[in-house]
């Protein structure tokens, strides 16, 4: 069995597969900038690494190490693919501080460019007889689509339930960071009580992961470069905190008609002001961030229910930084 300490070290072996799934033959053209781009972003690689610390708990971890590395990859590589096709959909000039790929090459270098990462991916599948495991994360791409397209037919409905909202983001984030622990666990070793304990914990963790980001988007820092605040509720999507403002009749009453002006017209810096008011006297950014803490017990709980290893502790790990930001 490996530890915690080893996973840096098998993080590598990710990054070169990474490297070896993205590689491609359009250097110089605007398909191959968005991918070389897209690749060299970095970022936390938190998918890969609940997927190798999964593995930690089974007893063929150490046998396993190269379909592990490889099966992580392409995990963080479906990922990146979903990145790519969400900036063409939101159309928005940035992600988080850096302009977004269809902003600085083009929507159909884009489309192009996420469409062959996902065929790589199709490819190993098969060429590596990953079948098992690469059902898991064929089932976990289905989700996202369904979720994305959930999203999509809830934009600018003042109607929109908890439950629809609540449905869409656990397919379009939450199933990769549940495939992510359920492949690991299933190709470490472990039995089938640890592999759906760690499928939960993967659950809790992608939908506590996705209610921070939204509540990021209600309540980031207009200063920071590259960021729109409120750029989900301008865009039609009405997340968490607007949801459970909605349960005071009055907050209602008040939101509908900016939400009916925003379905037309692009809201003043007034009306999104008054937004911003109504949910935070209504309490949806408090009942926000409850809820993230609410998920996090259950995570916490949830790994208190696993042997108490250095793999564990690694999940305790994330779910502090998580905790943190």
């Amino acid at each position: 069995m490996i530890n915690s300490m080893d996973i840096d070290h098998w993080m590598d072996e990710v990054e070169s597969n990474i490297a070896a799934l993205t590689a491609h033959p359009y250097g110089g053209t605007p398909v191959g900038d968005v991918l070389d781009w897209a690749t060299a972003s970095g970022g936390k690689r938190i998918r890969p690494r609940l997927l190798l610390i999964s593995a930690m708990f089974g007893d063929r971890c150490g046998e396993q190490r190269e379909r592990l590395t490889l099966l992580a990859a392409m995990v963080e590589v479906t990922h990146l693919a979903s990145l790519i096709h969400d900036d063409i959909v939101d159309e928005a000039p940035y992600r988080r501080d850096r302009q977004s790929v269809q902003a600085k090459f083009g929507k159909h270098a884009a489309v192009y460019a996420g469409d062959f990462l996902m065929a790589r991916i199709q490819y190993f599948q098969a060429k590596e007889k990953l079948s098992e495991s690469g059902m898991v994360l064929s089932g976990a791409i289905e989700q996202m689509c369904a979720g994305e397209i959930g999203q999509s037919m809830c934009r600018w409905r003042e109607d929109v339930t908890m439950q629809e909202y609540l449905c869409n983001i656990r397919g379009k984030t939450t199933a990769l960071f549940e495939a992510a622990c359920r492949i690991g666990a299933m190709e470490g070793g472990c039995d089938g009580a640890v592999i759906d304990k760690l499928d939960q914990f993967g659950a809790c963790l992608g939908e506590m992961f996705q209610l921070r980001d939204d509540l990021m988007d209600f309540t980031a820092d207009t200063s920071c470069a590259g960021k729109e605040t409120h750029k989900d509720f301008r865009d039609g999507i009405y997340t968490m905190p607007v949801l459970l403002a909605m349960r005071d009749p009055e907050a209602k009453e008040r939101l509908i008609p900016i939400m009916r002006v925003n379905r037309d017209q692009e809201l003043s810096g007034e009306q999104i002001r008054e937004m911003e008011r109504i949910v935070q006297e209504c309490g949806g950014v408090e009942a926000t961030r409850r809820e993230i803490r609410r998920h996090a017990e259950r995570c916490a709980q949830i790994l208190g229910e696993l042997p108490g290893t250095a793999a564990s502790a690694a999940l305790y790990e994330i779910l502090k930084q998580l905790q943190s930001e």
